[in-house]
């Protein structure tokens, strides 16, 4: 396997964090499925290679749906379970959190947990990323060209400077900051900041610390050899959960495992995505 991330062009780094690529197969990954965190990025997918199967399970029945060659990935509530199904070809476009509705005009609260194809969002933006899928043989050759292609789509009038700026600011911070005075530092009531969160980012600015805090709780975990990690008590004082048990609970929500079973069952996709 190999992943590689790039800087995005200037024109697209006022909304994009990065621009990535994954190559390789499904035999370098192993057969079992793999989960992707949440990490509060939306992203635009370009499969070059065969698309992932999506592997949702819900009241002890499972269902499998493949993926579209061309898809936007909306706000992750919990794990996403994706399963490579042959040749691996992939090229994202990562979303400052606030990005994506410079691009893609629907809510971003009711995209949060979807992955669409982009011909439902936006035909005429998947007809240009279409042309280059044609044109292109792999993800690397396509990096460029897919940037050039979605410039014209964007539209920076979309964007909320307060947002971005409570977005940058929980970032930085890593979630421990106080919404309520995030709120009152742009001038807006919490509530007003809420729904304009929802609209343009696709959830709540307390959930997008809540889950700041967790991406900073997982580097932690996996931030020391097998045999030397740190206990669940030490990161959570780290991470600034209340206890260890607030910790676990908001592990496994988020997760969908406990922290120790996310350490020994973690794929090869879970690591590349974590932030």
């Amino acid at each position: 396997m190999r992943y590689e991330q790039f800087a995005p062009v200037a024109g697209l780094a006022p909304f994009i964090e990065c621009v990535w690529t994954l190559e390789g197969h499904v035999d370098a990954l192993g057969s079992e499925p793999q989960g992707v965190l949440p990490d509060g990025r939306t992203e635009l997918i370009i499969h070059f290679g065969d698309p992932f199967d999506r592997i949702d399970a819900w009241n002890g029945s499972t269902t499998v749906t493949r993926q579209p060659a061309i898809l936007f990935a909306g706000q992750l509530t919990r794990q996403l379970v994706l399963q490579p199904t042959g040749r691996i070809g992939v090229l994202g476009l990562r979303f400052h959190p606030f990005g994506a509705a410079a691009l893609i005009p629907p809510a971003q609260d009711a995209l949060a947990g979807t992955t669409p194809g982009v011909d439902d969002l936006s035909p005429q933006l998947a007809r240009a990323l279409e042309a280059v899928r044609a044109s292109c043989g792999n993800p690397t050759d396509a990096a460029l060209p897919a940037q050039q292609a979605v410039l014209p789509f964007v539209d920076e009038a979309r964007i909320d400077p307060r947002v971005r700026d409570v977005c940058e600011a929980i970032e930085e911070s890593a979630g421990l900051v106080s919404i309520d005075g995030l709120a009152t530092g742009t001038g807006v009531t919490r509530r007003h900041l809420e729904r304009r969160f929802l609209e343009l980012v696709g959830m709540t600015p307390k959930r997008l610390a809540r889950i700041a805090r967790f991406q900073r709780a997982v580097r932690h975990l996996e931030s020391l050899e097998d045999g030397a990690r740190p206990g669940g008590a030490v990161t959570a004082a780290a991470c600034g959960y209340s206890d260890q048990a607030h910790f676990i609970r908001d592990f496994k929500d988020l997760a969908g495992c406990p922290p120790g079973e996310h350490l020994v069952t973690k794929g090869m996709l879970t690591g590349f995505f974590t932030r």
